[in-house]
């Protein structure tokens, strides 16, 4: 696999954007433009939440997602500039909340929180799935891997602190 990557690599070397962007399926380049719709998205989401958060713990665990996901937005964001894929509109670098911090509980929004990461697997799965392109590829699932990291640590922190859904248990 990453013998491809490279040989991938080694064939954009010197090409225009507008030659990459041939180099690419319309789906692949749907998947660019999708995962950073997502990532805006999410971000400002996040963000949004983290500001009604009392517990330094999870403060501290959301900005480590908020940190991996700006990673990722930028890493969008220069392949949509190699492959002339069009760029979505950026939401605002921080969000203009006037809502009373009392509103939401520390679970309500650790649950909108990995409400958000179980579906952003399966957007990662996806695009991964597009990508015909072992470079593209190989993105996508450095980012399915990254959440799925950030997932698990995130449902022991919810374990921890009760914040997850008890499902019922059917011992005799």
């Amino acid at each position: 696999m990453k013998i491809m990557r490279l040989a991938e690599k080694i064939g954009y070397l010197g090409k225009t954007s507008e030659a990459k962007r041939r180099m690419i399926s319309l789906g692949e380049g749907y998947s660019l433009w999708h995962a950073m719709v997502l990532r805006y998205d999410s971000l400002i989401e996040t963000k949004t939440l983290l500001e009604f958060v009392k517990d330094t713990d999870l403060k501290m665990i959301i900005r480590k997602g908020i940190k991996v996901m700006e990673e990722q937005k930028e890493t969008l964001e220069q392949l949509a500039k190699e492959f002339s894929v069009p760029m979505p509109q950026r939401p605002p670098e921080e969000p203009n909340s006037v809502i009373d911090l009392n509103t939401m509980s520390d679970r309500f929004v650790f649950r909108k929180i990995y409400e958000g990461m179980s579906n952003t697997m399966f957007k990662h799965i996806t695009n991964y799935q597009r990508a015909h392109g072992s470079y593209l590829r190989e993105i996508f699932r450095t980012f399915l891997d990254e959440e799925l990291d950030m997932y698990d640590k995130y449902y022991e922190y919810g374990k921890l602190k009760s914040y997850l859904h008890e499902p019922p248990t059917f011992r005799p």
